[in-house]
């Protein structure tokens, strides 16, 4: 079972809301779902969220208003951790367009959607569709991975075997 922390900014009600019903959806189609600790602090990165974000296999983020440093210190975090930019996405509002800028830019994905879209639940169902493309897409890169480990360890018995062949050849013959 795949986790996914989701983060807003604490100063955005629509933000909120969203990661709130990302995390029930989530929930529902099987992933182990965490939102940052904001009762006890919305202005810090704290224990507790780290915590999260440190069990978490993905991290998204809405971002369809200014970014708050809580959340900028959140997904830093998330970097230091995963240090992997696809494990890391941000959703924005592709009506407003990019609203992070500089250096975070590197830690993440990003994704563009349409807030005024008719159903907030397909908008959702995106996001989920997304991560688990990527996770069928690095099970499918493992799979491929295993089966060369596979192919090399019979090419590699295979040659011990012709090895131990000659050896038993070669000892047969100087014992005659």
């Amino acid at each position: 079972m795949k986790t996914i922390f989701i983060t807003y900014n604490p100063s955005s009600e629509f933000e909120r809301t969203l990661a709130i019903r990302l995390h029930t959806i989530g929930a529902a189609t099987g992933f182990k779902m965490y939102l940052p600790d904001r009762f006890n602090s919305d202005r810090i990165l704290d224990d507790e969220t780290k915590n999260r974000i440190s069990k978490a296999d993905y991290v998204v983020m809405f971002s369809t208003s200014q970014l708050s440093s809580t959340v900028k210190q959140e997904i830093e975090f998330a970097f230091s951790v995963l240090n992997d930019r696809s494990k890391i996405v941000v959703i924005y509002d592709k009506n407003r367009g990019k609203n992070l800028k500089g250096d975070i830019t590197a830690h993440f994905t990003p994704i563009y959607v349409d807030q005024f879209e008719r159903s907030q639940d397909k908008v959702l169902g995106k996001i989920i569709n997304t991560i688990q493309s990527k996770e069928i897409s690095a099970q499918n890169r493992q799979i491929v991975k295993l089966t060369k480990e596979k192919e090399n360890s019979q090419a590699l018995a295979a040659l011990f075997g012709i090895g131990l062949g000659l050896l038993i050849l070669g000892s047969a013959s100087s014992s005659k």
